[in-house]
């Protein structure tokens, strides 16, 4: 019995060694567009089977937009755009990405 809970174990730890979060997430908002633009960097062998699948976008903390994702736009990563109306020059955007093999990350910026 313990040698299938080692190789279960061990199963569970390969497959998650495989799982990464979005690295190098920026975000850029340009006010006279209204535009939210976000890259990331998310290397990965096959962007059908390992990619972002879900981009959250708060505004002030209260979460206004989630994107869920079927596949990344290269092996390297990609951009995506949003429109955010009526934002004020106080407000903080925060951008959470999380991969489909598991990893998250954020940033945030803060509108000036």
């Amino acid at each position: 019995m313990s040698k299938y809970i080692t190789t279960l174990i061990l199963a569970l730890g390969l497959s998650m060694a495989f799982a990464h979060p979005a690295g190098n997430l920026k975000a850029n908002y340009n006010s006279k567009t209204q535009i939210l633009e976000v890259s990331y960097a998310h290397k990965v062998k096959d962007a059908l089977d390992h990619y972002i699948a879900k981009m959250e976008i708060s505004v002030n903390g209260k979460q206004v937009i989630t994107h869920t994702l079927s596949l990344q736009e290269s092996l390297e990563g990609g951009t995506l755009l949003y429109k955010l109306p009526a934002l004020k020059a106080t407000d903080k955007i925060t951008v959470s990405s999380e991969c489909n093999k598991g990893g998250k990350k954020s940033t945030s910026i803060s509108l000036k």
